[in-house]
């Protein structure tokens, strides 16, 4: 999908914790979907650019966040509407017991989904902001 390396680059981190296999698949594909997002959207015209995607817990807590250096988010009457890959995150992110919060990166976008044990779940994108 990236078809110019030295245009773009993802870079990852991670501490080197595990976790059950339910929550690996659902951590993977909520990357999947905000990096293929990122790439859509993020880096217009050619631009070059990077995406981070972190990973870091402390015992059953938990913040994946992904973030990119692109043109960040439009707003007003150019936000996009939500689509699919929007539906499937927050989905996934409920399922989790999570939270999505979605800023600006100034340049760029970061969404972060972090999980506290006990604490309940919010994730409808458009207002996490």
């Amino acid at each position: 999908m990236i078809a110019d390396p030295e245009r773009l680059s993802i870079d990852v981190t991670a501490d080197d914790s595990a976790v059950e296999a339910d929550v690996s698949v659902s951590l993977g594909l909520i990357v999947t979907e905000l990096v293929i997002n990122a790439l859509k959207h993020a880096f217009p015209d050619e631009r070059n650019g990077t995406i981070l995607v972190d990973y870091q817990s402390s015992g059953q807590d938990w913040t994946l966040s992904i973030t990119d250096n692109g043109i960040g988010m439009p707003e007003g009457n150019e936000a996009p509407k939500a689509g699919l890959g929007t539906g499937i995150v927050e989905a996934l992110v409920k399922n989790l017991e999570g939270e999505i919060t979605l800023a600006d990166a100034g340049p760029g976008t970061i969404v972060k989904i972090s999980h506290q044990q006990g604490k309940g779940s919010r994730t409808d994108v458009s207002k996490a902001a």
